[in-house]
């Protein structure tokens, strides 16, 4: 399948934004100060409880130009603002429509201006691509783009991929993004992967916790919250099931395998 423009674009955005937010968040190890970077996000979180939408449009397009600008690298914010202006083009459907809930919106930024904020360079790398990564899968499936998978199995998993952290239910990722019923949704995991809806998301939470747990020191109880468990425990149970030993003793052993 050709890949469509607005997939081009929006893979270009991307490419330059996590290239800003590694460099921005090495800025802040390096003794930058994050505080501008954080009073963005706040004007976001406002925008996004007001339930403004034209407010929260400009507040994002700040908080993603404060990234840009803390990158400190030349020629990089008029590249960026090119890419910015082609993706908007390709908004045929308003906010509103993509994100009937800006809360969803909003959230989906936090990781990465954490990992920005606490000088993290290859989690906020990461962070940016996957944000990018789901605001297309968002826009692609507004627009009907063709560049979105079509079989219900690829659609949800291509959605899991950005939104694991969420409290996602089998029956509203079947209806709402796989267009399937619950049960041949979960039929597929099954057949197709091995795996249970629970045990597939369950999955791809424990990945993320050993990136996080190798590449930060973020709290424990943190990171559990990061990946969508209120409770710590639960956590750690999973984590433990997964790996064999809880992340404290496998964060401790990768710290002395690297030292």
């Amino acid at each position: 399948m050709t890949q469509s423009p607005m997939k081009s674009v929006t893979e270009l955005r991307a490419t330059l934004e996590a290239f800003a937010a590694r460099s921005a968040a090495l800025q802040i190890k390096q003794g930058s100060d994050p505080q501008h970077l954080l009073k963005q996000f706040t004007d976001l979180k406002r925008a996004s409880d007001a339930g403004n939408y034209r407010r929260f449009a400009t507040a994002d397009r700040q908080l993603h130009q404060t990234i840009i600008e803390l990158a400190d690298v030349p020629g990089l914010k008029s590249s960026w603002l090119a890419a910015f202006e082609a993706q908007n083009t390709f908004r045929i459907k308003t906010l509103e429509q993509c994100w009937p809930d800006l809360a969803v919106l909003f959230e989906s930024h936090r990781p990465l201006v954490d990992a920005i904020a606490s000088g993290y360079p290859e989690e906020a790398e990461e962070e940016a691509m996957a944000h990018l990564d789901a605001v297309w899968f968002r826009l692609a499936d507004a627009t009907d783009d063709q560049s979105l998978p079509r079989d219900p199995l690829s659609r949800a998993c291509a959605f899991l991929a950005f939104h694991f952290h969420e409290p996602i239910r089998l029956p509203e990722l079947a209806q709402e993004i796989a267009c399937c019923s619950p049960g041949h949704l979960a039929r597929l995991f099954h057949d197709k992967l091995g795996l249970s809806f629970s045990d597939y998301l369950i999955e791809l939470r424990m990945q993320k916790a050993a990136q996080l747990l190798q590449r930060s020191d973020k709290p424990i109880q943190e990171i559990a919250r990061r990946l969508g468990y209120a409770d710590p425990s639960r956590f750690t149970i999973h984590f433990r099931r997964r790996f064999g030993q809880p992340p404290r003793e496998f964060r401790a052993c990768f710290t002395r395998i690297m030292n």
